[in-house]
């Protein structure tokens, strides 16, 4: 989540980790259901980040539907909580990780050990392919999101931080690329997801630079946030949030799949239920759309939880409803 909102940034703290994710000892869960956009024949699955899930999504799977896909964070030389991966397969529904080398702080400096060179000198390929090994066989396949947001300063595989580079960017990427290739045999995905604007926005700061190469990468993603009219910023629908973006990686990866990987609206200075019905327009706008996930937490950059009112949760089952 965003820690200056003027730039649309996150925070330093990177407030959107959850404590289970800070301590290493949980996983964060996010549910989605699979959805058919108006006149398409492509599904595009629809999915809930929670802080606590195992209070928390039950109730809200009561109100919006079955979920279809489990999203966790692995921090560092961690694999997926045991109670995570039980949920995946009990209800045979996709698991998607968002890995994670900074050993656990969102604040870790970029050294030999962390980040980037900790993935180029090879100090995660134990845990990578004991991860890998301990998912492959899930079904559906499931999905690797590693180092996320990469056209940030805020983490330690973050580019524009000093002591990385969009070229050793490339390699840590192409020394997973191999461990999930080799350990799954090609079953788990590889989704590339920078945020949905640079920070900084500059020529070295391209998204074209960080590209991986299409034979390295099944599918790319975002993520972006509406925080209404607050702190300089103004109300933006989702249209307008993620064009750019998504004009961006289908020019460097044509055809490739497309995911929401994080987004979320607050109601400050609008209406949180009608952009949420206005997610329904996403696969018109953007033809290889195939998953998105809404960020369901109160914080302190604001609330985007689906449960706040209940027009905000009617808004989100009707959505479901209405595109299935």
């Amino acid at each position: 989540m965003p820690h200056d909102l003027r730039l649309r940034a996150q925070p330093a703290d990177r407030s959107r980790r959850p404590r289970q994710r800070r301590r290493l000892l949980h996983a964060t869960l996010a549910f989605t259901a699979v959805l058919i956009a108006t006149g398409s024949a492509v599904g595009v699955e629809v999915g809930v980040y929670q802080d606590q899930p195992a209070s928390q999504l039950n109730p809200l799977m009561a109100k919006t539907g079955k979920p279809g896909v489990l999203s966790t964070y692995v921090t560092g030389n961690q694999l997926v909580d045991p109670a995570t991966l039980q949920i995946a397969r009990a209800r045979k529904i996709r698991l998607l990780i968002n890995w994670m080398p900074d050993a656990g702080s969102p604040r870790a400096k970029v050294t030999a050990k962390v980040g980037l060179k900790g993935v180029v000198r090879r100090r995660y390929d134990r845990q990578l392919r004991a991860l890998i090994a301990q998912v492959r066989t899930l079904r559906p396949a499931p999905i690797l999101r590693p180092m996320p947001e990469m056209n940030t300063p805020w983490y330690a595989w973050s580019v524009p931080r000093k002591g990385n580079s969009a070229a050793l960017y490339r390699q840590a990427w192409k020394r997973i690329w191999v461990i999930t290739r080799r350990g799954s045999k090609g079953r788990v995905k590889l989704m590339w997801s920078p945020y949905h604007r640079q920070i900084p926005d500059t020529p070295a700061n391209a998204l074209s630079r960080y590209y991986p190469g299409n034979k390295l990468v099944d599918m790319v993603g975002t993520s972006g946030y509406n925080f209404g009219n607050r702190g300089g910023l103004a109300w933006t629908n989702p249209r307008a949030l993620f064009a750019d973006v998504y004009r961006e990686t289908q020019a460097l990866a044509p055809g490739k799949p497309f995911w929401i990987a994080e987004t979320g609206s607050t109601a400050l200075g609008g209406n949180k239920a009608r952009w949420i019905l206005d997610l329904r327009t996403l696969p018109s706008a953007f033809p290889n759309l195939r998953g998105l996930v809404w960020y369901d937490v109160r914080e302190r950059n604001g609330d985007f939880r689906l449960r706040d009112r209940a027009a905000t949760t009617k808004a989100f089952k009707g959505l479901i409803k209405q595109v299935r």
